[in-house]
C-alpha cells in the first residue's frame, strides 16, 4: 500500500513554502503524482486597486503564477506534477476543492492563521474539505513543522469511526514512522470510550509493520485537548492523528470542541478524517 496521488493546497501565505517542501518530500518518498491547487480569488496583499474587475484579473494572474512556479520547482525535482485553479467565491471554492479531493490518497491543507487576511477562506476550506471529501487531510501548522519526515506519531484514540478512517487512510505514512503512540485518555468513567479496542488496534497495526504502543493516561482536572497537547510536547511528537467531528452548519462552528481546539492550537502537523 502506498500513496500514489497527493493534493496540496497553494496560496500566498508565509506557510506556503514549507507546505510545498513537505509535499515534495512525500511525493518523492512514495513516488506519487503531486497536484497543486489554488483559488483564483485570493487578493494579493500588496494590491491597492479597488476596481472589482481589475482585482479579479490580477488575482487570477497571481494564481496562475503560483501554479507555474510550483510546477517548475516540482519538475526540477523530478516529481510528476499537475496543477489546477479553482474559480468562484469562498463557498464555491470550498465545495469544488472537496469534490476534487475525493480522488486523491492524501490532501494537504494549511491551518488557518487568524492574523492572515484570508483566514475566513482558509478556515472554510479546511472545514468543508474535511467534512465532504471523505479523504485523510494533512494539516500543516502555520508555525511550521519541526521535523519532516515525521519520526514519532501520536494517535488520539477514542475508538470512533473518524479516527479509524484517519489511521487506515495514512497507513503508508505510519509504516515509515519510527514510533507510534496510541493515546487513550481516561475521563471520570472507569472505562474510556474505545479503550477496549486499543489492544486490538495495536495488534492490527503491527501486522502492517507499524511500531505501535498504547499509552493510557488520566485526564484528571484537564480537558482532552490539553492532555493531548501536553503529551505531544513532553514526548517530542511530530505528527498527530485523530478524528474530525461535526456536521455542516451555515451559522455555527461545525467542529466539536476537541477538533476545533486542536486545529486552532496546532503545534505539529495533524492528520484528520471525518
Amino acid at each position: 500500500m502506498s500513496f500514489k496521488d497527493i493534493l496540496v493546497y497553494l496560496d500566498d501565505g508565509a506557510s506556503n513554502t514549507e507546505r510545498v517542501n513537505t509535499a515534495f518530500t512525500l511525493a518523492k518518498t512514495y513516488q506519487a503524482r503531486l497536484t497543486g491547487v489554488t483559488p483564483a480569488a485570493i487578493k494579493p496583499a500588496h494590491l491597492k486597486v479597488s476596481d472589482e474587475k481589475a482585482v479579479a484579473n490580477i488575482s487570477e494572474q497571481e494564481a496562475f503564477n503560483r501554479l507555474a512556479e510550483f510546477k517548475r520547482l516540482a519538475e526540477a525535482d523530478a516529481i510528476s506534477v499537475d496543477i489546477r485553479i479553482i474559480h468562484g467565491n469562498e463557498s464555491m471554492v470550498s465545495r469544488k476543492l472537496a469534490q476534487i479531493a475525493r480522488n486523491f490518497d492524501l490532501v494537504m491543507l494549511r491551518q488557518a492563521n487568524p492574523e492572515n487576511k484570508n483566514f475566513s477562506m482558509v478556515e472554510t476550506i479546511a472545514e468543508q474539505v474535511l467534512l465532504l471529501s471523505g479523504r485523510p487531510i494533512f494539516f500543516m501548522p502555520y508555525i511550521g513543522a519541526h521535523r519532516i519526515p515525521c519520526k514519532k506519531a501520536l494517535i488520539a484514540w477514542d475508538g470512533s469511526p473518524a479516527v479509524t478512517r484517519s489511521i487506515h487512510g495514512i497507513l503508508p505514512l505510519l509504516e515509515r514512522v519510527d514510533k507510534v503512540i496510541i493515546l487513550v485518555v481516561k475521563g471520570k468513567k472507569k472505562t474510556a470510550k474505545g479503550e477496549l479496542l486499543a489492544d486490538d488496534l495495536v495488534s492490527h497495526l503491527k501486522r502492517h509493520n507499524v511500531n505501535a504502543k498504547i499509552k493510557r493516561v488520566s485526564a484528571g482536572t484537564f480537558d482532552v485537548p490539553t492532555v493531548i497537547l501536553n503529551h505531544i510536547a513532553e514526548n517530542d511528537i511530530d505528527l498527530l492523528v485523530m478524528g474530525g467531528y461535526g456536521t455542516p452548519s451555515l451559522k455555527q462552528k461545525i467542529f466539536g470542541g476537541v477538533t476545533q481546539t486542536l486545529l486552532s492550537s496546532m503545534i505539529v502537523p495533524v492528520i484528520m478524517s471525518h
